[in-house]
């Protein structure tokens, strides 16, 4: 049994991540989305780095190259220890009508994902790690105070927000028959959203006030996967795959404290009480249809109802009192990969390489104007890059879209998202000849 130290590296970035994304936060200066202040913030999901450049589905992708973390029973098909660390990188322009537009930029760590093979190919574990909403944001009011006395005094509103919630998820998945799997893991989820607004006075008579909500949150839900296979080509390579996934409905519990500061100081001016958010079920659906080995077409589709969701705190778009205020989300997606070196892999580089593209549209589950969806539509792509180390690639992912509509006061976002993947890969567990 050989053990990469970059695969023992990859494991333990996986043990550190938690942490690491919670300083994070607590240190973020990026700026992103203004869609993000609503909610629990922006809905994220990131699967693999191959599902990525295909659209960001491929719930019925199966590849022992990657840990794909949107469906348990594809965890099943593993031949290698796989680790993999993910970071994304993007550039949003927000316009609106009769503003002046502005250009944001931000990077974080997208996800990390380890996987073990328990049999090879009949059963595998898998853990994860990732983002499930992301707050980023940072927006500027100027306006005037009329003291009644004399000139107006100039001030500077501020809002702002950062942190979101993450999901760190483990199970396993089961090849059952040659044509079924299935897979089941535990999902916890946990975070703190904490949103700021702030006054800045140019006379030094006026004080500079400053008061921060922080909401922490956590809670447990699990996630139930199946995969089938219909078509069958050449005896065992699996032509048409149809999956599966629901994960349940889930209570977070969490409470709420909101400070006031002034020039240094800070006092606590509220604590509690205790409250939950009750967030909606996500069923999502996929096939994954392989013509030849060099080519890989997928399509998918993802429900959240969150017009059921409830919660105890008021979030921005969202009143306890009158709730109601959230729409459900619907993504859809579809890619295509092209590997000339599926069955070749001792040719040249550019055959090895992995080619993809993909496209997605999906409904948010926020709005600030009830009356508009908040639709992104996105082109996506990606290069899988061999490396001189058996087992490891490097991917490149490109995603470009627009989000929202300048329509009734509101923003549309235009932004560019580059992403950054590496994969390893590594046998750890072979059994040695006696003799």
């Amino acid at each position: 049994m050989s053990r990469s130290p970059l695969v023992a590296g990859a494991l333990l970035l996986m043990l550190l991540a938690p942490f690491a994304a919670g300083a994070a936060f607590a240190q973020s200066q990026s700026d992103g989305s203004i869609y993000s202040r609503f909610g629990l913030g922006e809905r994220h999901q990131f699967f693999s780095p191959q599902s990525q450049a295909m659209g960001g589905g491929g719930i019925a992708l199966r590849s022992f190259r990657y840990v794909n973390a949107s469906n348990p029973s594809s965890w099943y098909d593993q031949r290698f220890v796989r680790a993999a660390g993910s970071a994304t990188f993007q550039r949003i322009t927000e316009s609106a009508d009769g503003a002046d537009t502005s250009t944001l930029g931000s990077g974080q760590l997208t996800a990390v994902q380890v996987g073990f093979p328990i049999y090879t190919r009949k059963t595998g574990l898998a853990f994860s790690f990732a983002p499930y909403t992301r707050m980023n944001y940072r927006v500027e009011s100027r306006r005037e105070l009329e003291t009644g006395d004399g000139d107006p005094v100039p001030y500077t509103l501020n809002f702002g927000g950062n942190g979101g919630i993450q999901r760190l998820s483990g199970g396993f998945g089961q090849k059952v028959g040659s044509r079924l799997s299935l897979g089941a893991s535990f999902d916890y989820l946990f975070g703190i959203l904490e949103q700021t607004r702030s006054s800045e006075f140019q006379n030094i008579n006026y004080t500079d006030r400053t008061i921060v909500s922080g909401t922490r949150l956590r809670g447990v839900t699990g996630s139930l996967g199946a995969s089938f296979t219909a078509l069958q080509s050449g005896g065992t390579q699996d032509a048409l795959v149809v999956s599966a996934v629901v994960t349940l409905p889930t209570t977070l519990s969490g409470e709420r404290i909101e400070t006031l500061g002034t020039g240094e100081t800070a006092d606590t001016l509220s604590a509690g009480p205790d409250g939950d958010v009750r967030i909606p079920m996500t069923l999502k659906a996929g096939v994954a249809w392989t013509p030849d080995p060099r080519w890989l077409i997928v399509a998918d589709a993802v429900v959240e109802p969150w017009s059921s969701f409830e919660s105890d705190f008021s979030l921005s778009g969202y009143d306890p009192a009158t709730g109601g205020a959230l729409s459900d989300r619907t993504r859809l997606s579809a890619g295509v990969e092209y590997w000339p070196g599926a069955q070749r892999l001792f040719s040249g580089f550019f055959t090895r390489m992995a080619y993809r593209f993909g496209v997605y549209s999906d409904v948010d589950y926020i709005s600030p104007d009830p009356s508009h969806e908040i639709r992104s539509f996105g082109l996506t792509g990606g290069l899988s890059v061999p490396s001189r180390i058996p087992g490891t690639t490097l991917d490149l992912n490109i995603d470009v879209g627009r989000r929202g509509t300048t329509e009734d006061g509101l923003i549309r976002d235009r932004y560019i998202r580059f992403g950054l993947n590496l994969n390893f890969g590594e046998r750890w567990f072979d059994r040695l000849p006696l003799g």
